[in-house]
C-alpha cells in the first residue's frame, strides 16, 4: 500500500516534495513563500501582520514610522523626542545643526539644543528680555523667563 504525501504548499496546494518552508504555521515550497507586498520569495528573516508575510524593508515601507528629520521610513535604531521619530544623525541641535549626542537635548521655547548652544541661546533670550526692559522675575516682568 502506498503511502499518501500530507505535505501540500500553502499556496499552490501542491505536493512539496524534499525542500520545503516552514512558516507562519504552514509548508511553503521554498519559491512560493514570498513577500505579501514586492511578491519576491523571502529567503531570510521576515516580518508577519495583519496575517500575511512581509520582507523586512517592505514591512518597515507599511508599518514603521518616518523621521521627522528627513522624512524616510526608520528600519534599525531610531530616537524618540518632541513626540516624533527621528534618526539618531537626523535629531539636531537647532542652533548648530549638530547631532544631539545620545538624543539628549535642552529646551528653549519648545526646540531642541545641545548643552552650549542651549546656555547661549538662553543668554541671548535674557539680553533681550533686558533690552526690552523685561527683567525675569523682576518688578515689570511681562513673560515667563525661558
Amino acid at each position: 500500500m502506498a503511502t499518501v504525501d500530507r505535505r501540500f504548499c500553502a499556496l499552490c496546494n501542491s505536493s512539496i516534495g524534499e525542500e520545503a518552508v516552514v512558516a507562519m504555521n504552514r509548508l511553503w515550497h521554498p519559491d512560493h513563500f514570498a513577500c505579501h507586498q514586492c511578491k519576491r520569495p523571502i529567503k531570510q528573516t521576515f516580518q508577519a501582520a495583519e496575517n500575511h508575510a512581509y520582507c523586512v524593508q517592505c514591512f518597515a515601507q507599511k508599518y514603521n514610522p518616518k523621521c521627522a528629520g528627513c522624512k524616510t521610513t526608520l528600519v534599525d535604531t531610531c530616537l524618540i523626542a518632541l513626540d516624533h521619530h527621528w534618526h539618531p544623525s537626523c535629531f539636531t541641535c537647532t542652533s548648530c545643526s549638530r547631532p544631539l549626542p545620545n538624543g539628549e537635548y535642552y529646551l528653549v521655547d519648545d526646540k531642541p539644543y545641545d548643552l552650549d548652544c542651549h546656555w547661549a541661546k538662553r543668554l541671548e533670550k535674557r539680553e533681550h528680555q533686558e533690552r526690552d526692559g523685561v527683567v525675569p522675575n523682576g518688578p515689570n516682568c511681562r513673560q515667563k523667563p525661558y
